[in-house]
């Protein structure tokens, strides 16, 4: 029902257990397939036994494809287990179900010995999609890894248990969480606010008056090229936090926390030269005490004046309560009537029209030549120090469970004969809207 209410159709036709829809609405660990686990698939063979398992293909290339539910908006990163000759690179895609156009297409690169290859890092609103591995003759592929980012479960307290009664309190939870309005939740202590002195930024700002009464009317906005800076928060203790950010959205912001959790504030569809900076909630989120950073991107025309985190109250009866002033009351605490609960389904269902429309992707910037890479601190006026590096706390969000790396950049100088170009890898057709999905079946992760 819940699934329903999220407009979810897609993942409800893949799944045929409770634990399957837990795990699509709390999805933490890493999601593995098998390769022999495939939904769909063409011109392959099987070989090999348990864990060992295999797909081969028959013909010059071969195809599989696995379904993937998702809920919350991030950054999903694929890689595969495979092997093959690295002159024959193996395409592998995300689309999502009934378009043409994939989200994310990746380019792997076997090795000769069986081993684990990153495909990528694409940007996935809520959806259902389809992971698509295509297979060069002489190629071998051993599992199918899709990783979340950190996100923010959709569960009760204590996580999801198929057996338990679903209580009113709890039904609050996952409501408000569904939403994705934690944000309306009642303050727990005094927010904490930090200026443009505790940005950097990677390319040289624009300085502004963003002028805001009661605050420092100085701040950062993006020019032409958009902007890329660093904010750093200090958290006095852990908790239930919510992010918010006093500025103007312009071509939209793009915020990251803690290289971890994702979160999109899309443009202004109307903006006015005119316009006052507004306070907008950027996120909410588990956080340990000690330093976090914020990784944003700008599109050009935003701009940042101050950042606030706040601290909030999050007791069952909190989230009930928030629930109520958003217009639907769970009612009193104790089991909650079938009857109620689909209400609550219809309220959901009501609750998702804006959210649908309000998705926009991730923020890409325009290149602009001339622009500075490195980070440098805001050009704001009056003294800035630069913050020192982040302190022992990390967020309690969650461990990305395929860390990106990120090698230092290294200037190579141009060889005097060119090498020779891989060849392409094949092409992925687009399936059909009318492809058959079947349910997702666990497997162990390797």
């Amino acid at each position: 029902m819940l699934l329903r209410g999220l407009d979810m159709q897609e993942a409800i036709q893949q799944t045929t257990t409770a634990t399957q829809a837990f795990a699509i609405l709390s999805w933490k660990d890493t999601l593995s397939f098998r390769a022999d686990r495939y939904a769909t698939g063409g011109d392959v063979r099987v070989e090999g036994d348990g864990d060992a398992r295999r797909i081969v293909p028959v013909k010059d290339v071969g195809e599989v494809a696995y379904p993937i539910a998702v809920v919350r908006t991030g950054d999903y990163r694929m890689r595969v287990q495979i092997a093959g000759s690295p002159e024959r690179p193996v395409s592998a895609e995300l689309t999502r179900v009934g378009e043409l156009k994939a989200a994310g297409a990746f380019t792997v690169v076997p090795a000769a010995a069986m081993g684990w290859v990153d495909a990528g890092t694409t940007h996935l609103d809520p959806g259902a999609y389809t992971a698509t591995v295509l297979l060069p003759r002489g190629t071998a592929l051993q599992h199918v890894e899709v990783a979340p980012p950190c996100l923010a479960a959709i569960e009760p307290p204590g996580g999801w248990k198929a057996t338990a009664l679903l209580q009113t309190e709890h039904a609050a939870v996952t409501m408000v969480k569904a939403l994705d309005r934690e944000s309306e939740l009642p303050p727990a202590a005094t927010a904490l606010e930090v200026d443009a002195s505790q940005f950097k930024t990677e390319t040289a700002p624009t300085a502004a008056g963003l002028g805001a009464s009661g605050a420092s009317g100085f701040g950062v906005k993006a020019g032409p090229g958009g902007l890329r800076l660093v904010v750093f928060v200090e958290l006095p203790e852990a908790g239930l936090y919510t992010i918010s950010a006093l500025g103007f959205v312009g071509g939209g912001q793009s915020w990251t926390a803690d290289a971890c959790r994702k979160s999109v504030v899309c443009a202004a569809k109307d903006a006015s030269p005119l316009e006052a900076p507004q306070w907008r909630p950027v996120m909410t989120g588990e956080f340990a005490a000690g330093r976090h950073f914020f990784s944003v991107v700008m599109g050009p025309g935003a701009g940042l004046q101050r950042v606030r985190a706040e601290r909030k109250k999050d007791t069952p009866a909190d989230y009930a309560d928030t629930l109520r002033r958003l217009g639907f009351d769970v009612g009193p605490a104790g089991p909650m009537p079938r009857d109620r609960a689909r209400e609550a389904m219809r309220f959901l269902e009501k609750g998702m029209a804006p959210m649908r429309e309000s998705r926009c992707g991730d923020v890409v910037l325009p290149f602009v030549p001339g622009t500075r890479a490195g980070l440098e601190v805001a050009q704001i006026p009056g003294p800035a120090q630069p913050p020192g590096n982040a302190g022992p706390g990390q967020p309690t969000l969650g461990v990305p469970f395929l860390p990106p790396s990120r090698p230092e950049p290294t200037v190579v100088s141009s060889p005097s004969v060119p090498p020779t170009p891989l060849p392409p890898p094949p092409t992925i057709p687009s399936p059909p809207e009318s492809s058959p999905t079947q349910p997702v079946k666990s497997s162990p992760a390797p």
